[in-house]
């Protein structure tokens, strides 16, 4: 059992560490932002981030699981075994408006800190590039390919208008659904046409009636991507994305079956046929408690602020990772409450003076915990229970 002093000693050359990393941190975070890339097309902020971490002893194997832009950056060897987890695609017409730059110099600051700090590291520290968070879940299939097995801890962090322990994420199911009609003259021969769009509009109406009847963390929203090629021609095709969310994966499911019934009366009602295709889908989080005591712990050392979340989540492809080995997906605030993610006021403040202090006291804050994995025995066993009985209470699968 690692001394509480000795682990202290480590935090605290940690923190001097990330001092001397902070100008090259703030340089690449600005960098990626300034270049946006979107899912998959992540290569220049790849090749940025895994150019520092060869540069500075990490071995680096690019293009894993046949994603060009995702990878694995190992420094030591055997257990324990602890991961920061990496994200840097952006939004398609808003940029980097949900802090992916941040996200990515947290994990590299976090890895680069400790193995600076610990060179003769008795243990395994990664920075994992993961891609297409975004809609792409690049988690999703990294963890199908074994990429996070083996893991004593998956950590992250996510930037937001408020500084929180964790909040969760929901389950998402993604559908793209498509109506096949009949076209004809809209004014001369409406009866010779079958309506594509009345079938999927009646999807929408149908959706629309069934959300007053959701528990209240449930969603389902959509958009029509094909309605028609002309007001005068019945549209003979039609197609709309829908995602489905909750945050037990049972009652998602459920919603799945309502939903697929809705899609199905909408083609009897109107003699439409349906074509149903389910995409990129993600469980929901379930933190760990006992890493998220430790960061909590950490926080406090730090003298940062952490406060109570509202009710209200997006989903992300860090959810299946966390069905896998222990996660944390804590927050850090990077604005006031007056700005929301997926805003053009949020890309600014991702690199604004608050974003870049954030980026520093991020890093070490994830470093810090990664830190107490590697060096604490009990707090992984403790770690290692409460993944096992988390996930007996609260089965994804």
């Amino acid at each position: 059992m690692a001394e509480a002093s000795s682990v202290d000693t480590i935090k605290q050359v940690i923190a001097g560490e990330m001092r001397e990393l902070r100008p090259r941190l703030i340089e690449i975070s600005h960098t990626i932002h300034a270049n946006p890339e979107l899912q998959f097309h992540e290569h220049q902020a790849a090749a940025l981030l895994t150019g520092e971490l060869e540069r500075q002893g990490f071995a680096v194997e690019r293009g894993v699981t046949g994603l060009e832009t995702a990878f694995v950056a190992t420094y030591g060897s055997g257990k324990p075994r602890v991961a920061f987890l990496a994200e840097y695609d952006a939004l398609p017409g808003l940029g980097h408006a949900c802090g992916h730059n941040l996200i990515a110099v947290w994990a590299l600051g976090a890895g680069l800190a400790i193995k600076r700090a610990m060179p003769d590291l008795l243990g395994t520290v990664q920075v994992i590039g993961t891609p297409a968070e975004e809609g792409g879940g690049g988690k999703v299939i990294m963890a199908d390919a074994g990429i996070f097995q083996g893991l004593d801890a998956a950590i992250m962090m996510h930037p937001q208008n408020g500084t929180y322990l964790e909040q969760g994420s929901l389950a998402i199911a993604n559908y793209m659904i498509e109506f096949f009609g009949k076209a004809a003259h809209a004014a001369a021969f409406p009866h010779e046409g079958i309506s594509a769009l009345d079938a999927l509009l009646q999807v929408f109406f149908s959706v629309n009636a069934m959300r007053q009847m959701l528990k209240s963390d449930a969603r389902i929203h959509g958009n029509i991507t094909h309605g028609g090629d002309a007001p005068n021609i019945i549209p003979d095709y039609a197609a709309g994305r829908f995602l489905i969310r909750s945050r037990e994966q049972d009652y998602l499911e459920e919603l799945e079956k309502r939903f697929l019934n809705i899609v199905e009366g909408a083609a009897l009602a109107t003699g439409a046929r349906p074509k149903t295709t389910r995409l990129m889908s993600y469980k929901s989080l379930t933190s760990n408690p006992a890493l998220t005591e430790a960061l909590r712990m950490n926080e406090e050392a730090l003298g940062i602020r952490y406060e109570t979340p509202s009710g209200n989540v997006g989903s992300s492809d860090i959810g299946d990772v966390s069905q896998l080995v222990p996660t944390i997906h804590p927050y850090m605030g990077i604005c006031g409450k007056g700005i929301v993610i997926h805003s053009p006021e949020f890309a600014e403040a991702a690199i604004s003076e608050r974003g870049d202090e954030a980026a520093i006291a991020g890093a070490t804050l994830l470093a810090w915990t990664g830190a107490d994995v590697l060096l604490r025995p009990e707090l992984r066993e403790q770690v290692r229970a409460t993944f096992r009985g988390r996930l007996d209470r609260d089965p994804q699968s």
